[in-house]
């Protein structure tokens, strides 16, 4: 019995100072539009920051209304570009404005943990980036709805992914995405090979890195290379956080995916679209993003020297999730 109290505490310590923040940071959010009213019992919620993204928006619900999500929490972090004025006529929509620090919020998530302690308890959550579009196997004849109802069956609250970077065969200032149109038109590629994947027992969960973003901007450092490691989807409970972006949660079982057997899936992740020059440009201003914005000091000296991030030997067209399968990328388990 002493032994369990001992790590209830030390639990509990661990997880206190994640949500005292999320309970700080989640002051500086105004709400804009609030239709929480309409939001029903069993209803598949999605949770996103955001910052001048209104090009993508269009798609992005149109994509998540399509897999069965039924309402969307999102934070404006201080946007100019319309969208507010986009989010207000979305019945759909939950908003809310801020215009504080992205890093003071541990970029986001403080602030997405707050409104996940608020409003998500109960309901199976999804949380994401407005540039990420979630695969599943079985997705063509499968809603999200019968996803979260399989996991259930099987008493697995959270759902692991790799989030697979796509790109074009051109510079990437010169793959410009039209607002409203599949992502895919524009950037059909990912690195079909080339990753790797590494247990941490701290946290219970597979660290993966690849693709592109090691094999072309992390290329003298591959160690550095970004995780591509996600747990998006997740049956919210009062005492779950997120604690670094959507790559790791407390407890440390949400994070578990080691055996094969398990069924996984993936984001296609399409950042790199023309406007992520202008997007360049704003963060070495702000610099709001991690490791005093490093990423995007080589995302813009890759757009400055119109370097192709395509690959022949490596590169493959996005076919669908039954090639990922068959990649070792995302697993069947079963279902």
């Amino acid at each position: 019995m002493r032994s369990f109290i001992k790590k209830q505490k030390a639990w509990l310590a661990e997880l206190l100072p994640y949500m005292k923040a999320a309970r700080r940071c989640g002051r500086s959010l105004k709400v804009q539009n609030n239709r929480t009213k309409t939001i029903k019992k069993n209803d598949i919620l999605l949770f996103v920051t955001m910052k001048n993204e209104v090009h993508r928006l269009e798609y992005f619900f149109e994509y998540y209304r399509g897999l069965g999500v039924n309402h969307f929490f999102v934070v404006d972090n201080g946007s100019d570009d319309g969208t507010s004025e986009f989010l207000a006529a979305q019945q759909d929509v939950t908003s809310f404005y801020t215009e504080g620090g992205y890093k003071d919020s541990n970029f986001g998530m403080h602030w997405l943990n707050y409104l996940l302690f608020k409003y998500g308890c109960g309901h199976w959550c999804f949380t994401c980036d407005p540039d990420e579009f979630f695969i599943y196997p079985h997705m063509e004849h499968r809603s999200l709805r019968d996803l979260t109802s399989h996991l259930e069956s099987i008493n697995q609250d959270s759902f692991f992914t790799v989030m697979l970077d796509m790109y074009s065969d051109k510079p990437v200032a010169e793959s410009y995405y039209q607002a409203g149109t599949d992502p895919l038109d524009t950037c059909p590629y990912f690195d079909g090979s080339g990753y790797s994947k590494q247990y941490n027992t701290n946290h219970r969960n597979l660290f993966v890195q690849g693709g592109v973003r090691r094999r072309i901007f992390a290329k003298e450092e591959p160690g550095h290379a970004p995780a591509l490691n996600k747990v998006p989807l997740v049956k919210w409970k009062w005492n779950y956080v997120y604690i670094s972006s959507m790559h790791m949660m407390l407890p440390r079982r949400l994070n578990r995916c080691i055996d094969e057997r398990m069924l996984t899936g993936a984001l296609l992740h399409f950042k790199f679209i023309g406007q992520l020059d202008n997007k360049v440009r704003q963060e070495m201003v702000a610099k709001q993003h991690y490791n005093d914005s490093a990423e995007y000091k080589q995302y813009g000296a890759v757009i400055e020297k119109k370097d192709v991030l395509y690959n022949e030997n490596v590169s493959v067209k996005y076919s669908g999730w039954q090639d990922l399968a068959r990649r070792g990328l995302i697993n069947l388990g079963g279902w």
